[in-house]
């Protein structure tokens, strides 16, 4: 399972990644403010040093502009699967 949550981890940042491009234009210090959180925490999140809180999920869909469900959409665990 844990082999499907990193996946899962990693799309959710490149969605995060790719929608903060098109609205901030790479201003990682204006997106962290939006979002209410330090820019160190944005930078380890784009990094994949650090995963996303489900508070801190909102507050990024928030400030995107975008329901949460957006960044999770279509993704699932599959319960056979062996890691």
């Amino acid at each position: 399972m844990q082999k499907q949550l990193d996946i899962i981890k990693e799309i959710v940042t490149k969605r995060v990644y790719t929608l903060f491009i098109e609205k901030y234009k790479g201003n990682k210090s204006r997106f962290a403010k939006d979002v209410g959180c330090d820019e160190k925490t944005i930078r380890l999140i784009f990094d994949y040093n650090q995963g996303m809180t489900l508070n801190l999920l909102f507050k990024i869909a928030f400030a995107l502009e975008i329901e949460p469900g957006e960044l999770l959409k279509d993704l699932k665990l599959v319960s056979d699967s062996k890691d």
